[in-house]
């Protein structure tokens, strides 16, 4: 039994002793680059791009931030929102309660725990063989054997490079959702603004058509009216009513759909809008930019754009990955032999696939066509981001242009005329009645004009999106 109860301390020395000095290093450089930790980046990477975007960094982009879960979402659902309710808070609170955005970030990490395993090297494999002896006299026989697949070692860095541009697209890709989600958010909170105006005009409207009906009564009454006047009155009061409740129908319709954004399904809806955000104020307001300046910050500025670059060129590292793996699989290894009568020796063994019947062509020729889909798409992509940025401009263009028209064509001379007519009201030369239809008339120019500012903003943050909401300095 003794050289039974030595056996590991035995194995050990002997080991060491027969593997040649190259060997030794060979193998220990092996067994480092198979432990190494592989070094991707994580969700948190994108607070850079998001603030320059979105003008704003969620809470998931900080250092050491919490995962969001189910049981977080369940209870961010019932959470009060703030009141008033500014723009920029709105658009944190998407990004950091988003159930969507939250499914994209739990799948971000799964790939990228999945690019780090598929990029890390196999690890060496160890045969030993050895036995119990049957009496004091008998010898123990020792076979060991440490096996590595050294095809790995050209192998394996183009697997990384193939696991970290997937990855590298999935991570783009949820920049790109949450640069999304901000601006439907600002969309979504200008809505509720707008409406919020269209609500207190048409508030106005019915309160102007009650004291129009209320006059027009008191002159029936003492004969200097007809009755076709009050049911003009009548009608124009029925309409103002129906105005104002398709109105607060659209404010709870778009109160909803940002609550929707927020991850706030169950909040009550007892709040207003606040202030605007600067960033959005710009995109806005300030003069559009020229359409080629735009589409020449495309390939960057586009999130999405960058992501199916990323994938082409996960595709292309792939087509390299088939090209090598060409070379058969090779294993060599080194140990430690001694047999029944006790001799011993270094050992020494490689191992070769034969290409015999599959000689990888047929791998090749999928990831070369697997590459032609990934650059096919990339340019889809790119295509598709010009469409958007380009009928976004015009779409722009054409709001702002209504607007203006209607500003300069409707609004003023309403207004115009109402000064007037208050003007000689009050001077005792006009009637109450002409002043209070005046008023009327500048309401409904209003009216048209708020529905006119709803759109033309809602065009002009389409546009931001569509450029990939570059930062406020190069912002259309």
């Amino acid at each position: 039994m003794k050289n039974f109860l030595h056996l590991p301390e035995r194995f050990v020395r002997v080991f060491v002793m027969a593997t040649t000095p190259n060997t030794i290093l060979t193998l220990t450089a092996l067994l480092v680059a198979g432990c190494a930790t592989q070094n991707f980046e994580q969700p948190a990477s994108l607070g850079a791009d998001l603030q320059t975007r979105a003008s704003v960094a969620p809470s998931w982009t900080q250092p050491d931030a919490k995962a969001i879960d189910a049981q977080a979402l369940h209870a961010a659902a019932a959470t009060a929102l703030p009141n008033p309710l500014n723009e920029v808070d709105a658009v944190a609170i998407a990004l950091d309660a988003s159930p969507s955005i939250a499914k994209m970030i739990s799948q971000t990490n799964a790939l990228r725990a999945e690019a780090i395993e598929i990029s890390t090297p196999s690890n060496p494999v160890l045969n030993f063989n050895s036995g119990v002896p049957l009496d004091s006299m008998s010898a123990v026989p020792i076979f060991a054997m440490l096996m590595f697949q050294i095809d790995e070692l050209w192998k394996q860095p183009l697997r990384s490079e193939v696991a970290r541009g997937n990855y590298q697209s999935a991570l783009l890709s949820l920049g790109a959702s949450a640069v999304a989600l901000a601006v439907e958010t600002r969309l979504a909170w200008h809505e509720v603004a707008m409406r919020s105006e269209e609500r207190n005009f048409a508030q106005n409207d019915l309160q102007i058509t009650e004291n129009l009906l209320a006059m027009a009564r008191e002159r029936l009454a003492v004969g200097e009216s007809t009755g076709d006047v009050v049911a003009k009155s009548q009608a124009e009061l029925n309409d103002a009513h129906h105005r104002l409740m398709q109105a607060r129908e659209m404010l709870s319709a778009a109160q909803l759909s940002l609550m929707a954004l927020l991850g706030r399904a169950e909040a009550s809806t007892d709040w207003r809008t606040g202030a605007p955000d600067s960033s959005s104020a710009f995109a806005i307001h300030a003069p559009i930019a020229d359409e080629q300046k735009l589409l020449s910050t495309l390939a960057n500025s586009r999130l999405d754009v960058r992501a199916a670059q990323a994938q082409a060129n996960a595709a292309k590292s792939k087509v390299e990955l088939a090209r090598k793996s060409r070379s058969n699989k090779l294993d060599l290894g080194a140990g430690f032999d001694r047999d029944m009568e006790g001799d011993q020796s270094a050992m020494f063994s490689a191992s070769v696939e034969l290409p015999i019947f599959n000689n990888g062509s047929a791998r090749i020729d999928k990831a070369e066509a697997e590459l032609q889909t990934a650059n096919i798409e990339a340019e889809r992509v790119r295509q598709v981001a010009i469409i958007e940025l380009r009928g976004a401009m015009l779409k722009a263009v054409s709001m702002q242009e209504k607007h203006d028209i209607s500003a300069e064509n409707s609004l003023a001379p309403s207004a115009e005329k109402f000064k007037r007519a208050q003007l000689s009201a009050q001077a005792g030369e006009g009637s109450r009645r002409d002043a209070i239809d005046a008023q009327h008339a500048l309401n409904h120019a209003k009216l048209e004009l708020n529905d006119l500012e709803r759109q033309r903003r809602t065009a002009r943050l389409a546009l931001a999106k569509a450029a990939g909401f570059l930062p406020a300095e190069v912002m259309p």
